[in-house]
C-alpha cells in the first residue's frame, strides 16, 4: 500500500463517485479502478462496493478511511515541521478565488497582506469553486475561498460565512414591492445560468425537478456576457446579492432573496496541507476580521456560518 493509492481511496469514498473522484484528482477512471484493485488485493478485502448511484464503503473500507486520513495528516505533517529548512523566508501563497468572495474580500484582504511586510505575498488566481478544487488537488493553489468545498484528505477546510442567493434582474424584470419570491415562481422569469456542472445550477435543477417547476432558461459561462444579457435583454440570474452589489447600489437591477426554499451555500478558506500551519494561520487570521465586519455591517446579507451545510 501506498500514500497515491491511499490518497485515491479515501477520495473515492468520501465523494460516493469514481466519475467525481477521477476529476478531482485528474485521473482517469480506469487507473483510478486499477490502483484501488490493486490496493484490495495486496489487503485481501473488498474496501468499496459498487450501487446504482455511485459507491458505497464496507466495514473494512470504513476502517481504512479513518486510519488512512490519520496516516495522510501525518505524512502531511511531517513534511510541513521540516519545510522551513528548504525555504526558510517563503510565505507566498497562490489564492484561488471564486468571484463573489473574491469580489467582497480581496480589495481590503491584499493591501493587508502587503502591509504585513515581506511576512505574506499573495499571488490570486480566480476561478469557478470545482476548478479551484480541482487546481488545490493538483498543487497548483496553496489556498481558496470558494463554495462548499468537498470533505478531501488533502485539504482543510475553514468555513467563514453562508450567504442566500437571489434572483436579480434589470428593473422591470425582477422588481417587484416585495423583496423576496418563491422558488416556484422562478419559472415566470426568463433565466441565464451557469452550465449544468457548476454547483449553484445543479442546487437550482434538483429543487426544480423535485418541485416540477419548469424554467425558463439559457445556458452562459462568460460573466462579461451574462452581465450583458441581464443588464439589456431582459433575463435575470440566480447568483449571491454580491455578484451585483454595485448595480443594486446604484438601482440598475434589483435583487430578491429566493425562498420555499430558501437558497443557501456556505463560503470556505480551503487550506492546502502542504502550507505552513504559521502561513495558514496568518491567511486565515487576515481574512475573519473582514468577514465579521461585513456580517455585523449586514448589507451583504452574510451570516455565520451553519457547520451542517458543510
Amino acid at each position: 500500500m501506498n500514500l497515491r493509492q491511499l490518497r485515491y481511496f479515501i477520495t473515492v469514498a468520501r465523494l460516493g463517485s469514481f466519475t467525481a473522484a477521477a476529476r478531482i484528482l485528474n485521473v482517469s477512471q480506469p487507473a483510478l479502478g486499477y490502483q484501488l484493485k490493486l490496493l484490495e488485493d495486496e489487503l485481501c478485502v473488498i474496501l468499496l462496493q459498487r450501487h446504482s448511484r455511485g459507491v458505497r464503503t464496507t466495514e473494512a473500507g470504513r476502517t481504512l478511511i479513518e486510519t488512512g486520513t490519520r496516516a495522510l495528516e501525518a505524512f502531511a505533517e511531517a513534511e510541513r515541521s521540516v519545510a522551513h529548512f528548504g525555504k526558510p523566508n517563503s510565505k507566498r501563497i497562490s489564492l484561488g478565488v471564486a468571484p463573489t468572495p473574491g469580489r467582497a474580500l480581496l480589495p481590503e484582504l491584499l493591501p493587508l497582506a502587503t502591509g504585513a511586510g515581506d511576512v505574506l505575498h499573495i499571488v490570486v488566481q480566480q476561478g469557478m469553486s470545482d476548478e479551484l478544487i480541482d487546481a488545490m488537488t493538483r498543487e497548483e493553489l496553496d489556498a481558496a475561498l470558494c463554495y462548499d468545498p468537498p470533505d478531501l484528505p488533502h485539504i482543510r477546510v475553514v468555513p467563514l460565512y453562508n450567504e442566500y442567493l437571489y434572483l436579480v434582474g434589470s428593473n422591470g424584470v425582477a422588481s417587484n414591492t416585495d423583496n423576496t419570491v418563491p422558488f416556484d415562481r422562478l419559472s415566470e422569469f426568463p433565466l441565464v445560468l451557469d452550465g449544468k456542472v457548476r454547483p449553484i445550477r445543479r442546487l437550482i435543477d434538483e429543487i426544480a425537478t423535485s418541485r416540477q417547476t419548469k424554467l425558463d432558461l439559457i445556458e452562459v459561462e462568460p460573466a462579461n456576457v451574462k452581465r450583458e444579457i441581464i443588464m439589456h435583454h431582459g433575463r435575470s440570474t440566480i447568483v449571491p446579492y454580491g455578484l451585483f452589489l454595485d448595480e443594486i447600489r446604484e438601482q440598475r437591477v434589483t435583487a430578491r432573496r429566493i425562498t420555499d426554499p430558501q437558497l443557501e451555500r456556505t463560503v470556505a478558506l480551503v487550506l492546502h496541507q502542504s502550507l505552513s500551519a504559521n502561513t495558514a494561520h496568518l491567511l486565515e487570521a487576515l481574512i475573519r476580521p473582514l468577514v465579521m465586519r461585513i456580517i455585523e455591517g449586514g448589507e451583504l446579507g452574510w451570516r455565520n456560518p451553519d457547520l451542517s451545510l458543510i
